[in-house]
């Protein structure tokens, strides 16, 4: 097998360096035998990166260098490779030649429709050496691999926290920004996060996609949900430093304090009375509101209070 491929490639020579000899195009020839025979002669400098080509050497050295030659002339962002220019500037004309064939999305650029594939057919080709944990796409396999070697290339420059995420980053710098670029098309409310604003949509759809698998109940959001079920599993994660009770909300945990404190934040607005729980305020409400709740389901009778 090895002696018969050797001689197809002796044969193959031949032809090339009579190719070579005749046609004008010998560079063209000699790079594409240099592909054939996984020759690399162009070596990086810097990081010693072997390459066939010194057009592609030459794009490689911008890594190092971070010059970006390649200009948008709409709005005048810089790129290190032409072709990644040529793919955004059909951001600008809002071109989208390349359609899924599954569901007819489009997409500006080939590679945007290969990841776009995956979701159709389940592919997770990018695989991490340490866990095998698979994924779709490698900038997700990136994103991964920095929980095991716990880097956060991307700090804050306001408050130096570190995160492993560039999304992240943007996300926090809104904290001290106060920027809310979400903004809901029904009520006008403003959100930093995508998120929130999905979350809050909810309010005006009556959507409630998070269902509880024990009793059913449903919830707009899934730390509702989850919050809810620890009613269900007897979950206790709220700790109290102080006196060591424990409890399923962080709200409740948060009025317990109080207890420890002695700080009293809730005052009734007839008689100034002030209590350190609001349900102590709710209670004590009654009294001037004569309003009666609960009511007996054997002889009806009402009371403020259980």
């Amino acid at each position: 097998m090895e002696q018969r491929h050797s001689a197809q490639l002796g044969k193959k020579q031949k032809q090339w360096d009579q190719n070579a000899n005749s046609m004008d195009c010998t560079g063209s020839v000699i790079r594409h035998q240099r592909t054939q025979r996984g020759e690399k002669t162009f070596k990086c400098t810097v990081c010693e990166k072997a390459f066939a080509w010194s057009s592609v050497l030459q794009k490689h050295q911008r890594i190092h260098t971070g010059e970006k030659p390649f200009r948008c002339s709409a709005c005048g962002k810089a790129f290190s490779d032409s072709s990644v220019l040529k793919r955004h500037q059909k951001t600008h004309t809002g071109e989208k030649p390349f359609r899924c064939s599954v569901c007819e999305k489009a997409y500006s650029d080939s590679s945007g429709l290969k990841k776009h594939k995956r979701t159709h057919t389940g592919e997770k080709p990018f695989k991490c050496t340490v866990c095998a944990k698979a994924f779709s796409q490698s900038t997700h396999l990136k994103i991964h691999q920095r929980t095991h070697t716990g880097e956060k290339a991307f700090k804050c420059t306001v408050c130096e926290k570190a995160f492993s995420e560039s999304s992240a980053l943007k996300r926090h710098q809104r904290i001290h920004t106060g920027e809310k670029p979400f903004r809901c098309n029904v009520c006008g409310k403003a959100y930093s996060e995508s998120s929130a604003l999905k979350k809050h949509e909810r309010t005006h759809t009556g959507d409630k996609p998070f269902k509880c698998s024990v009793c059913e109940k449903i919830f707009l959001g899934l730390l509702l949900l989850k919050r809810h079920q620890r009613t269900h599993m007897g979950e206790k994660p709220f700790r109290c430093l102080l006196c060591d009770k424990a409890f399923a909300k962080s709200s409740v945990l948060k009025e317990h304090q109080t207890i420890h404190t002695g700080k009293k934040a809730f005052k009734c607005s007839v008689c100034e009375k002030a209590f350190a729980q609001s349900s102590h305020l709710q209670k004590h409400h009654r009294t001037h509101t004569g309003e009666k709740p609960f009511r007996c389901t054997l002889c009806g009778k009402a009371c403020s209070q259980l």
